[in-house]
């Protein structure tokens, strides 16, 4: 009967284990965006908006462009592709240029998202891809990055 009974334990152990290792697979393999948010002026009229995010789709989604990105952030051993070129087809479909909000304590103020879709495993290659691309979001419009705070270093 005690043989039974370490045999049983054994079973729901194992089964356990498992139970919790496919779990925490499927966690790893989620969606998670990232994106940096672009705060632009409220009084901006929608078809505005409308016209700036298509302009920024576009200009964002050149093929050279996401190839030099490639290149800057060693990506293809990050995303385990294997070109430059194979990346960029594949940032092509991640990339995402959307309308959102940010909420402050004054309220709330529009923005446009940038950032890219990307698996919970990827969430720090995904991070630096999205600053990477906020780069060049600054090129396009013509206008000057923010300055890094010198207190917080960033």
């Amino acid at each position: 009967m005690q043989r039974w009974i370490l045999i049983g334990v054994v079973v729901l152990g194992l089964v356990f284990s498992g139970g919790m290792f496919t779990y925490w697979q499927y966690r790893q393999n989620r969606a998670e965006p990232v994106w940096v948010p672009l705060p632009i002026n409220p009084e901006i009229p929608l078809e505005q908006r409308d016209a700036m995010i298509k302009h920024l789709k576009t200009a964002l989604s050149e093929k050279e462009r996401l190839v030099n990105i490639s290149r800057e952030l060693s990506l293809p051993s990050k995303l385990q592709l294997k070109s430059d070129d194979a990346v960029a087809e594949e940032l092509a479909s991640r990339l995402f240029v959307k309308v959102g909000e940010f909420t402050t304590p004054t309220g709330t103020i529009p923005t446009v998202n940038i950032g890219v879709d990307g698996a919970h495993k990827e969430v720090k290659t995904s991070l630096e891809i999205a600053n990477r691309i906020m780069q060049d979001v600054w090129k396009i419009l013509g206008i000057t990055p923010p300055k890094p705070d010198a207190a917080s270093g960033k």
